[in-house]
């Protein structure tokens, strides 16, 4: 007889809600094992008994088998005594070979890895649209492999009573099916269908009610479900009577359907009417409406306040998106991964007989931002409508809404004509994440729906849990724990009331979700962040707080995520960051020196020195500063005509000229602005990279002023592409103490330049090389002032997102040979400042003047 012995086998990694237990389970029935495997914490535990041979390929097939979607970091196989084996198996097993899927347990987990939302899979997708499926139709069919998950826990482990499913009771078909073996929905926790599962309601704004609502149903009366077969009404919140009439709710206000096929088909008809709709999908509200038709954008700007900003359009299918849209391989790739994200594409020219969106839609953009269906709604919406604007259904500024009874409010003020809705609740708002390739790097826009609470790996363990609050603008905190950098969805700008009470809830949230609590905390520098306010009061204890740089913590989160070592120039452009010396930095050079210290409980040693920027230049300070472009051009003129690089004609011809251009913005008044610079009223020195672009946007007529953040210097990059050659343009080098780009300079040029008749677009793309260029030189100029060749940049903020910058620096250090690092995993601008806080959190630094 083959002697058996007993084991617990603990599996740490991405192993909850992603079918993993339903595979042990079928892996240890092929196998005659027997035991349990249970979720722990957010860990697996198996435990087992089989002769030697069977457990052995059993761990194999663990490591080679393991579903998609898991994420193994390690399994630990430990012997235990059949005494412990029949204790935890009791009330489960029965036989030599029985295995059983147990009950969740708690566990104190040293890392604990969450499932983000995954979106719809191929088996699901076939089984909505087969009419002889019993879920045909349904629009949250989901399964182990996809569905919801991050956006719809309250806790861990992952089970359905530890999700907003809890509500929903089981029917006893799908009881049959979450523990059949070989089922694609063996314990799948969001396993429901058309008699037991969330409902969709159809709501719209009316005075008038044009609906069927005389009749009322019981809700234990039987009623028939969208695909014609009765069930009991105690499983289901879809009410409809035994006619199979629709069930409908009537107010002064509202027309209601509470019918899953029904409220799509209406839906559909009224965006071919041109109304907008408000659809609630896995991580919250999109607004949706036809992108070939002008009334429902124009509508939607105007409720937004989103004056300029390219909406998203959503495509059924990549071979829909090809039709608008040049698509190369690692771009189908980005628009099929499991975030279906946004992906910027560049537009191709349209064939006869496709139709094209209304210009209000891309706002003058040369790109469209690109997505596929992650939801089988959006699937069952795009099979009768195609292309669809999909954009966060929220009012301009504030984070977008989950919550029904919050849209339904909008409904009728101006904004969305209707909402389809359903009772399964968010519980933490996710909006879409945003791709781009940029030349030969993948680069993340916004980090959001499924790819958050994915963890991003740190080169060492933390001493301490830790807080990191990152910025304000576009503001993403993190978690850290061991050598996990957990960051959060994005919350938008802090300075909004909803915005920052979504940050607070969300740190709770996270905290509980992944047993972290924070002994340390970490924030930028400046004193009048919000973010970091809140990281002060949330520490308690100023021995608990650590301050550090904005453009420092855009090097070092590079640092992070590419483990640099050695030396290496770290330069940061960006709009805006609080300087070391209080003033308003956004264009950093640092140098510096990362070692690895196994001596200390540090796990680095970081020196830095900073040892570049733009020339600093007077601006005006205040929020319209940041916005108006010509009060920053006419700053960087005001200085031109101090260091005596143009006059005032020259300064008087431009005004004529931009008036002329902008004659429907107000022009700030220029002596008024001379006067307030010369006697330093409301002003502040600036080296801030994002300044220079508007000043340069302004100068060449492209565009006045930022309704949304960057966007002269998106405007002025889509300029710049339409250039048949770039106008000769070069940046002076100042050693004053440190290296200064003479910004001030380059605008001057460009004004001359532009009066003797230069090509704007070449001008445009003369501008981005001659920046681009510059920035290798400085760089090359501080390793000589070390003493060496620099042969290793990493560039970080904002400003890097610039297609035309990005891709010139990646061919001149390739020309050059030199290595150049950048984020891949987040944001390179304040969406990833929290990495870099975290990172920075765990180094001994030493700054050195």
């Amino acid at each position: 007889m083959v002697e058996k012995k007993c084991v617990r086998i603990t599996v740490k990694g991405l192993v909850q809600g992603i079918g993993f237990r339903p595979f042990i389970a079928e892996c240890a029935e092929e196998l005659n094992i027997s035991g349990i495997v249970k979720n722990c914490g957010g860990i697996v535990i198996i435990v087992a008994s089989a002769d030697n041979d069977s457990l052995d390929m059993f761990t194999k097939s663990i490591e080679i088998n393991a579903p998609a979607g898991a994420v193994i970091s390690s399994i630990v196989t430990e012997d235990i005594s059949v005494t412990e084996f029949d204790i935890e198996c009791k009330g489960y097993i029965s036989g030599d070979c029985s295995f059983r899927i147990a009950d969740s347990g708690s566990h104190i987990d040293t890392e604990r890895l969450l499932p983000p939302d995954l979106a719809i899979c191929d088996t699901c997708t076939k089984e909505l649209l087969d009419p002889d499926n019993r879920r045909y139709r349904y629009p949250f069919i989901s399964c182990t492999s996809c569905g919801p998950r991050f956006s719809i826990m309250h806790t861990v482990p992952y089970d359905r009573d530890t999700t907003t499913m809890d509500i929903f009771r089981m029917c006893p078909d799908c009881s049959y099916e979450y523990t059949q073996k070989g089922n694609i929905r063996r314990h799948a926790q969001t396993i429901s269908c058309h008699r037991c599962g969330p409902q969709l309601k159809y709501v719209e704004y009316s005075i008038e009610n044009t609906l069927d609502t005389n009749k009322k149903t019981d809700i234990k009366t039987d009623i028939k479900t969208d695909n014609n077969t009765i069930c009991d009404g105690f499983y289901t919140n879809n009410m409809r009577d035994a006619d199979h009439k629709v069930i409908s709710k009537r107010s002064s206000k509202f027309n209601e359907i509470y019918s899953n096929d029904k409220a799509i088909y209406t839906a559909i008809e009224r965006i071919k009417e041109g109304k907008i709709g408000a659809v609630l999908d896995i991580g919250g509200f999109h607004f949706t409406f036809s992108p070939f038709l002008k009334e429902p954008v124009k509508k939607l700007r105007i409720w937004k306040s989103r004056e300029a900003k390219p909406f998203a359009v959503m495509f059924p299918d990549i071979d829909s998106i090809k039709k608008y849209c040049k698509v190369s391989q690692k771009e189908e790739e980005l628009l099929k991964s499991n975030p279906r994200p946004i992906v910027l594409l560049n537009k191709s020219k349209m064939c006869d007989g496709i139709p094209e969106f209304v210009d209000e839609v891309l706002a003058g953009s040369d790109r469209v931002g690109a997505m596929l269906p992650c939801s089988p709604l959006q699937i069952l919406l795009l099979q009768e409508t195609g292309p669809l604007v999909m954009t966060s259904g929220n009012r301009g500024g504030e984070p977008i809404v989950t919550d029904p009874d919050i849209m339904k409010s909008y409904l009728g003020t101006g904004g969305p004509d209707f909402m389809l809705t359903h009772e399964r609740k968010i519980l933490t708002p996710l909006d879409d994440s945003i791709y781009q390739v940029n030349g030969d790097v993948v680069q993340i826009i916004r980090r959001a729906r499924g790819l958050v609470p994915w963890p991003v790996d740190l080169p060492f363990e933390l001493r301490q849990e830790t807080f990191a609050a990152g910025g304000d603008l576009k503001s993403v905190f993190a978690l850290g724990k061991g050598d996990k950098a957990y960051l959060s969805a994005h919350f938008g700008d802090l300075d909004d009331l909803e915005a920052a009470a979504s940050y607070d809830h969300a740190i709770g949230h996270m905290e509980a979700l992944l047993d972290i609590k924070p002994t340390m905390y970490v924030c930028d520098k400046h004193p009048a962040y919000i973010s970091s306010k809140k990281a002060v009061k949330l520490s308690g204890d100023k021995d608990r707080i650590r301050h550090y740089q904005h453009h420092l913590s855009h090097v070092m989160a590079v640092a992070a995520e590419h483990d640099m070592i050695g030396r290496f120039v770290g330069i940061a452009f960006d709009g805006t960051g609080y300087g070391e010396d209080n003033s308003i930095w956004g264009s950093e050079f640092w140098w510096c020196d990362i070692t690895k210290d196994s001596g200390s409980n540090h796990k680095r040693n970081v020196k830095i020195r900073h040892l570049g920027s733009l020339l600093p230049v007077k601006m005006i300070g205040g929020d319209d500063g940041s916005r108006d472009a010509l009060k920053s051009l006419y700053c960087y003129l005001h200085e031109a005509k101090l260091r005596g690089y143009i006059d005032s004609g020259i300064i008087d011809d431009l005004a004529k000229r931009l008036e002329s251009v902008y004659k429907d913005h107000r022009a700030p008044d220029i002596k008024l602005l001379d006067a307030a610079l010369d006697h330093n009223i409301n002003t502040i020195e600036s080296t801030s990279m994002g300044r220079l672009f508007d000043a340069a946007c302004a100068l060449l007529g492209v565009c006045c002023y930022n309704s949304y953040e960057g966007e002269c210097a998106s405007k002025l990059e889509i300029c710049a592409a339409g250039a048949k050659m770039a106008t000769p343009l070069s940046v002076d080098i100042i050693k004053n103490g440190i290296f200064y780009m003479d910004g001030v300079r380059l605008i001057a040029d460009i004004c001359n330049k532009l009066l003797e008749g230069e090509d704007i677009m070449d001008l445009s793309l003369g501008f981005h090389k001659a920046l681009s260029k510059v920035a290798v030189e400085v760089a090359e100029n501080i390793g000589r002032f070390y003493g060496y060749e620099n042969k290793n940049i990493a560039i970080g903020g904002g400003t890097f997102l610039n297609r035309i910058l990005n891709k010139d620096l990646q061919m001149i250090c390739n020309d050059k040979e030199y290595t150049l690092y950048q984020n891949s995993l987040v944001p390179p601008g304040d969406g990833g400042l929290a990495l870099g806080q975290l990172y920075l959190s765990g180094c001994k630094l030493e700054i050195k003047d």
